[in-house]
This record gives C-alpha cells, sequence and structure tokens, in this order.
C-alpha cells in the first residue's frame, strides 16, 4: 500500500521543524545573538541561578538562633583538623587537637556568631575576608564549618540535646550550605529580572507549541493521525 503525502502539510511541518532546530542552534552560540557575551541559553541560566541564591539569604534571620545560644558553653571533643581547629580558635574557644581528634571549649553563641559572619562574607562574594584571617580560600572555610557542625550535631545526638541539634542543623543547611552551593554566583532579587524571567516564560510556552505543531504537521502530512473512523450504515 503506497504511502500518500499531503505535502501542504507536510512543508508545513517541515518549515516548522527546520526553523525550530536553528532556533535552538542561535540559542546555544553567540554567533547571532550574544548577551554580554553570552548565549541566550548561558545567560537565562546563570539569570535563574542567580535569582535562585537571592531567594536562600537567611543568613540575618538565623542570627537570632545564635543570639539564643550566648553564654551557653560548648565542650565537645569531634574529629577535626589544623584548619577546623583554626576556625573554632578564631572563634575564642579553647582547642586541643591530638590525632585527629579536636577538644573545644568556648561560648556556642559566640561560635554561631562566626560561623554567620563567615558565611555573610562568603555569600556576598567577599571570601578575601577569610584569606586574610584565616590563610586559606572562604569556600574551604565554610565546608570546615559544615564538617565541625555536622561533628557536633552526632556528639549532641548521643547527649539527646535535640534543641541544640536542630539549631545547628538549621545554621548548616540554610547558611552554610547556600553559600557553599553558590559560591561565585552574584545573588539577585526576582524583581530585577522580572521582565527577563517573564520572557523567558513567554517564550519557552511559543517554543513548545512550535514544535509541537511542526510534529503535528509532519505526522498529518505522511497521513499518522489516528481519525475517528466513519459508522458504517446497515443496508
Amino acid at each position: 500500500m503506497a504511502l500518500v503525502v499531503n505535502k501542504k502539510e507536510f512543508t508545513l511541518g517541515a518549515v516548522l521543524a527546520v526553523t525550530f532546530f536553528v532556533s535552538l542552534f542561535i540559542m546555544h552560540t553567540t554567533t547571532v545573538i550574544s548577551i554580554k557575551g553570552k548565549s541566550m541559553v548561558n545567560y537565562t541560566d546563570e539569570m535563574f541561578v542567580s535569582v535562585s541564591k537571592g531567594s536562600v539569604y537567611f543568613i540575618p534571620e538565623l542570627v537570632k538562633i545564635a543570639d539564643e545560644y550566648v553564654g551557653k558553653p560548648l565542650d565537645v571533643k569531634i574529629n577535626g583538623s589544623e584548619k577546623s581547629a583554626m576556625i573554632f580558635e578564631k572563634a575564642n574557644a579553647k582547642i586541643e587537637l591530638k590525632n585527629g581528634e579536636l577538644k573545644i571549649k568556648g561560648d556556642l553563641g559566640e561560635i554561631l556568631k562566626n560561623v554567620l559572619k563567615d558565611a555573610d562574607a562568603v555569600f556576598k562574594g567577599e571570601d578575601k575576608r577569610l584569606y586574610d584571617r584565616y590563610g586559606y580560600a572562604g569556600k574551604e572555610v565554610i565546608h570546615q564549618w559544615w564538617l565541625s557542625l555536622r561533628e557536633i550535631e552526632g556528639v549532641y545526638k548521643k547527649a539527646k540535646k535535640f534543641d541544640a541539634i536542630k539549631s545547628l542543623e538549621t545554621v548548616r543547611i540554610k547558611a552554610l550550605e547556600p553559600t557553599f552551593n553558590f559560591f561565585g554566583v552574584e545573588a539577585a532579587s526576582a524583581s530585577q529580572h522580572a521582565l527577563g524571567i517573564s520572557a523567558v516564560v513567554v517564550f519557552y510556552v511559543i517554543y513548545t507549541v512550535w514544535w509541537g505543531y511542526a510534529i503535528y504537521f509532519l505526522s498529518e502530512g505522511v497521513g499518522l493521525l489516528m481519525k475517528k473512523s466513519k459508522e458504517k450504515r446497515e443496508a
């Protein structure tokens, strides 16, 4: 049985498909369109990442948690290193490092304030301040704080200090993790990119419909669409 091609529909579908892929190529390169030296795809990706970072800035709120623990002692033994020992020492804690075991005695609230202060600096791209203070990169300082707080949580879990565990975990997850994960990204609010976000959403809808119609007309052109058959009438 020969395949009957509907030239009009097939041609329209082919044109839509070709222009779809041409526009896709244009969006991924800077050959035709360049936004601040970036392709449309890279620019929009960076825009959404930037907005995402701006939406997870909770550090000012977390200072209240640190304030609640000012005057409360921290006296623990955790796994540590010279780097982790240094960050606690800079937070006015007494430390003793021996064979990978770090003993820490200090004010838990003051330590948490230092954690948040360091996280805030790195979050805002001011990690050079941490390098000047500790002698190594700000991102590594954040990593050391994250590891240390998790170690302390483990000690507190055995002591059943669940309120303190929750507070430490909150600081670790809502301050240290976003700071580490979005390192090097400039934070922005959705309002700053309202026009760009709206344009991307509208274009995405148009682009989806565009590809959908390309498939539809190509399928109709080669007779692949299913149509409801006519009912047979009895003689």
